[in-house]
């Protein structure tokens, strides 16, 4: 049995100080430091750093030169052995906008990988597959000549490992799309790449939208008599936002 001492334990509803963490495979408890035997343990000091659950990165396309787009299975292996580094213990490998098979050859990899015992590092939980079914004046870094029609049917038919996929509510076809999908209860569905007004994006998260990809980013903003995707989002509970929180895609006074 393993103990973890002298760190600042984060608590769903505080942090707690003078406190171990006894754990095997998995957490036995946490108890008052001054009530544990340390001489039955083998003992971490956590030296005052904080203590916390793995974070889950649900959005990360590439890292240490790695892309999970280009559907390399030791690709994705060295970004798994790199984050966990960084504290991420599970994450979905996220693909962009390019052709159609190379998306496909990207979800088979991940597939394989996500089975791979000896796979070190973070757990992959399923991809994020932002694009093809974006809005071209929206579209951003994402390239433009392989954006494609929403599609429910072809994200129903990886439903296996797609998480979550991006789609913009106000193309043709999204509606049915959103539906299909949200119906089907497997996959989440985000909205961004996505030129949609304030009554579409609603429209939307009513069809069954509940996240949207990169908050602010590439999508409609919001402004007083047109409250646009961003304060569509904001405004409905059923919906949850991520951020890129690197103070440049958006300014930290926001």
């Amino acid at each position: 049995m393993k103990c973890i001492i002298n760190g600042r334990i984060v608590m769903p509803d505080g942090v707690l100080s003078e406190h171990a963490i006894t754990f095997d495979k998995e957490i036995e408890s946490g108890v008052p430091q001054r009530d544990l035997n340390l001489d039955e343990y083998d003992v971490i000091d956590a030296k005052g750093h904080l203590v916390a659950p793995g974070l889950v990165d649900i959005h990360i396309h590439g890292y240490l030169g790695e892309d999970a787009s280009d559907g390399s299975a030791e690709g994705l292996k060295v970004m798994a052995a790199g984050i966990v580094k960084n504290g991420v213990t599970s994450w979905c490998p996220t693909t962009m906008t390019i052709a159609k098979d190379e998306i496909v050859k990207a979800f088979d990899t991940a597939r394989a990988v996500k089975t791979e015992e000896s796979c070190y590092g973070a757990k992959i939980l399923g991809v994020n597959c932002e694009g093809p079914f974006i809005n071209p004046s929206k579209k951003g870094a994402q390239p433009g000549e392989y954006i494609l029609p929403p599609d429910g049917d072809f994200i129903l038919q990886h439903a296996d490992i797609i998480k979550l996929f991006t789609v913009a509510p106000e193309m043709e076809g999204a509606k049915e799309c959103i539906q299909k999908v949200y119906e089907d209860g497997r996959v989440l569905v985000s909205m961004g790449h996505t030129n949609a007004s304030f009554d579409e994006a609603n429209k939307g998260i009513e069809f069954g939208v509940r996240h949207t990809t990169h908050l602010v980013n590439a999508m409609t903003a919001l402004v007083h008599r047109n409250p646009g995707v961003v304060g569509a989002a904001l405004s409905d509970e059923r919906v949850s936002c991520e951020l890129i929180a690197d103070t440049f895609h958006v300014n930290p006074g926001l």
